[in-house]
């Protein structure tokens, strides 16, 4: 008899337990389908505090997360990342929690679009591929998963261009930087001509001052040979 008891007891604590996280959920649901996302969140939220490993707690509060971030975003509010953060979380939860293929692949979806809104174009790739190696005819995940490609596909091409850009723009600097050194070393050897022909060499120097004692030597011989030649005259003894 106290067994039975111990069971009742046991079987009706399951069932409150249970009733309040599907009375929560349902109170978040009204609230979901009035578009009032926040307070959907805070129902739902509530009914995981009853039950953390809940499916469908954690695969409505990442709906209605992912319904408000997209709101932010349309009103140009950066906060809507930390949304969509979350929302992911309560997505990826779901892919832990069920064994259907069909709300693991729902799921695996879920978490891809979360990513995709924020950017995260390989891992939301991963998940829509995720999704479709469970449910391969789903039209959506196929959507969505080519949507991505072509995205990254953009992405990659512009990164391809940027460096195209970087990689020219630097070859004309380099370019500009040769021709700069070249004028440089260009009127750097003129002004050493120049320089060369103001300044004489020591060599031409010394030539020059030869020269000019030669010539110098030549005319003192020049003037000894004519006054030599004057004195040389015969004086007559009147």
């Amino acid at each position: 008899m106290k067994k039975i008891l111990i069971i009742y007891i046991v079987f009706s604590c399951v069932t409150t337990f249970s009733q309040n996280k599907i009375e929560l959920l349902n109170q978040g649901n009204e609230h979901y389908q009035n578009e009032e996302f926040d307070n959907a969140e805070y129902y739902y939220k509530k009914a995981l505090e009853k039950d953390n490993t809940y499916f469908k707690g954690n695969l409505n509060t990442g709906h209605s997360l992912f319904k408000q971030a997209v709101s932010l975003i349309q009103k140009q509010d950066t906060t809507s990342k930390i949304k969509l953060e979350e929302a992911e979380q309560f997505y990826k939860n779901c892919v832990e929690l069920s064994e259907n293929k069909n709300e693991k692949a729902e799921s695996y979806y879920n978490t891809g679009n979360a990513q995709l809104l924020s950017g995260k174009i390989d891992k939301c790739i991963e998940s829509y591929k995720n999704s479709l190696r469970l449910v391969p005819e789903n039209m959506k995940t196929k959507h969505n998963l080519a949507l991505a490609q072509s995205i990254k596909n953009k992405q990659e091409q512009e990164k391809k261009e940027e460096k195209q850009e970087e990689k020219q723009e630097q070859e004309k600097k380099e370019e500009k930087q040769e021709e700069k050194q070249e004028q440089e070393k260009e009127k750097k050897e003129e002004k050493q001509e120049e320089k060369k022909k103001e300044d004489l060499s020591k060599e031409e120097i010394e030539q020059i001052l030869n020269a000019l004692e030669r010539e110098e030597k030549e005319v003192q011989e020049d003037m000894q040979k004519k006054k030599g030649s004057g004195n040389g005259k015969l004086l007559k003894d009147w």
